[in-house]
């Protein structure tokens, strides 16, 4: 009996999974760097506010992609990206609540190449919300996405954010 009660759960999940990584995507272009970043379709445009904010796209449910663009400092190079991960932990949390963020538990950071662009990753919690970041040195630009979704959630989100993520590309 314990085996056919797992075996239905994992066919819900696979066939959940599926029907995610079939979902219809857009791409969409940012307006302060050059780069495109595909966009689950049924979510919608919002107003992006905020100086450096560049796309925001949410779903009913609240899950959202923002993009924030940034120019690099005088004297940056896409190679001072490496700095990022030299801070602790608890710096990095201590960063990420003197910006307003409240609880935070860091989950895993580190660097990862998306289309052969050097990015550094943090994914992070706080008591409500996952949130899956990652920072891009290019262009004399630094560009953020980050993906939030409800903390409950986050595994059912996963296809669409690893879709997301992996379609960032500087044009």
């Amino acid at each position: 009996m314990k085996l056919k009660t797992i075996a239905f759960f994992a066919l819900i999940f696979l066939v959940s999974v599926n029907a995610k990584s079939q979902m219809l995507f857009n791409k969409v272009f940012g307006k302060k760097a050059t780069y495109s970043v595909e966009v689950p379709k049924q979510y919608s445009i919002k107003e992006a506010i905020g100086a450096n904010v560049d796309i925001k796209y949410v779903d009913s449910y609240g899950a959202s992609v923002i993009t924030v663009v940034k120019k690099l400092p005088q004297g940056a190079s896409e190679k001072d990206i490496n700095q990022m991960n030299e801070i602790s932990d608890f710096e990095f949390i201590d960063i990420m609540e003197s910006m307003g963020s409240q609880n935070i538990s860091l989950i895993k950071r580190g660097f990862i190449y998306i289309n052969g662009v050097k990015s550094f990753y943090a994914y992070y919690r706080d008591l409500d919300l996952y949130y899956h970041s990652i920072t891009q040195f290019k262009k004399g630009k630094n560009f953020n996405l980050t993906y939030t979704c409800a903390y409950q959630q986050k595994d059912s989100y996963m296809p669409y954010i690893f879709r997301v993520v992996n379609s960032i590309k500087w044009n």
